[in-house]
Parts: structure tokens; sequence; C-alpha cells
């Protein structure tokens, strides 16, 4: 039997259609440019303009471009509202990339943002000087379980994350913690976690608090060795009524029978959509 015409026109649309298909177009991002970008290694400072109005200055284009599938083309941040002024948490801002996504999406959002290492909180600061949104505060702080400060390796891209074992290596800081806890004492709309595997402790400390909140996104960086820590997080959601979608947000391991001993960073990172009815 012949290869059916309907099966041959089918492929030939399907590969025309992807080959023509620049996701990146939304955030103003030609072909050339998402090539360069997503393989350029330099760290200098480089900016890209957003709606002809939106300057945004990052240093490191690969991870400009994650950030900018994750927010802007896949949305994985966008919620509902319960109101016009909804209150949003941002527990890792980065350079401020989810920040302008949420105040484009939610004009009137009340936006508090932490962002802890040196180099991407100076970038944020001056993006969001320029972009000249209200109601937001950001803070130069590490989200934590208490307010006492923690030892912090800054790398200046989203990798720089807590050692809650107060590793002393040169390339580490003491710097200032918040705890979450406290800021969850009244109604929170949009709570997002991304804390580089500081995610477990954070929500443990204040899982008598998240009653208060109606959508919560967890970024979870896992281990093999540590299997429990995932189980703890999702028995948090369930015990505050949470319901939960647990989606793959990179793979590190994928033959994970085979490659289960290579070593990375991290062995699993999974994104957690929590929300209510």
């Amino acid at each position: 039997m012949g290869f059916p015409l309907k099966n041959l026109l089918g492929g030939i649309k399907y590969r025309t259609r992807k080959m023509f298909h620049r996701p990146f177009r939304i955030f103003d991002i030609g072909w050339l440019e998402e090539k360069r970008l997503k393989h350029q290694a330099d760290t200098s400072i480089k900016q890209h303009l957003y709606k002809g109005k939106y300057n945004i200055y990052f240093r490191d284009a690969p991870e400009f471009m994650v950030s900018i599938q994750e927010l802007f083309i896949d949305e994985l941040y966008k919620f509902k509202p319960e109101t016009t002024r909804p209150k949003i948490i941002d527990c890792g801002s980065y350079i401020g990339t989810s920040i302008l996504y949420f105040k484009t999406n939610y004009p009137q959002a009340i936006v508090t943002g932490f962002e802890p290492d040196a180099t991407n909180y100076s970038l944020l600061s001056r993006n969001l000087e320029g972009w000249g949104f209200q109601d937001i505060q950001v803070v130069n702080a590490a989200i934590w379980i208490n307010n006492d400060g923690i030892t912090f390796n800054s790398a200046g891209n989203m990798s720089s994350k807590i050692e809650a074992g107060g590793n002393d290596a040169a390339d580490m800081k003491k710097v200032k913690t918040v705890r979450l806890n406290e800021l969850l004492n009244e109604p929170v709309d949009f709570l997002k976690i991304d804390i580089e595997g500081a995610e477990l402790p954070v929500l443990k400390d204040c899982s008598d608090k998240l009653k208060n909140v109606k959508n919560l996104f967890v970024e979870y960086h896992g281990k093999f060795e540590k299997p429990s820590e995932l189980n703890d997080i999702l028995d948090i959601l369930l015990k505050n009524n949470f319901k939960y979608c647990v989606r793959e947000g990179n793979v590190s391991h994928p033959r994970p029978f085979w490659d289960k001993d290579e070593k990375f960073e991290h062995d699993m990172l999974l994104n957690i959509f929590a929300f209510r009815d």
C-alpha cells in the first residue's frame, strides 16, 4: 500500500509551519537575534527593547532567552485574579523579567520582589527605573526561614543560591534574608517561589500561612539522593487544600536509568502549579 497523499501533505504542512514558526517574535526578537542570543557566551551588559518602550538590560543571553520562553511564550505564571489589584510576591526576581510579565499582564497588580544576588539586583533596579511601573517594591535579600542573614553563592545569574550549610569559600557572601512566613499574614493572589533549592525549608516554615495564598508556583530543584523532599512539598500543598499540577521544567537526565549517575547541580527541575477552586 502506498503512502497516503493526505499524510504526505500533512507532513509537508507540519514541516513548513515549524520552519516559519518564530515564537520569540511575541517579544520583538527576530530570527537572527534569536539564534545569536541563544548561543552568545559573553557576559557583557546587553540591551533589548520590548514593545518599543521597555528596555531590558541583561548579561547572560541564553538565560535571558529561557526566561522569555517561560514567561512570555509559555506563560507559566498566567492566572485568573479575583480582583483588579492582585497582590503578587515574587521570590527570585532575577533581572525583573517576571515583574515585567506581571505588570504588563496585570497593570494594577501590587508586586513585591526579592533578589539576593547583587549583580542580578543591579540589573533589576536599572530595568525597573526605566519601565515606569507603579506599585512595585523590590528588596535585595534572600527569602528564607528567618531574618538573620545567610551565606549565599553569588553567581551573577539564575544559579545563585543559598548555602544553608555555611560554606565559607571565597565566592560566598553573607546576604540579608527575609522570612516569607511574615509576609503571608494577609491574602496573596500569586506567590512565586524560585529560590534554587531552598524551597522545602521555606515552605515548611510558612506552611501554616499558605492558607492565605490563592495561587502558588514552586520551581523544585531535586536530587536523587533526597527522594522525600518532593513528597514533603506535595504533602504541604495537600494539607493546605491546594490542587496541583507537576511538570518537568528542564531535562537533566534524558535517559534516567542510564544517566542516573551523571553529576548535575540538580537531578530534577520541576514546575509545581498549586491552586484553589
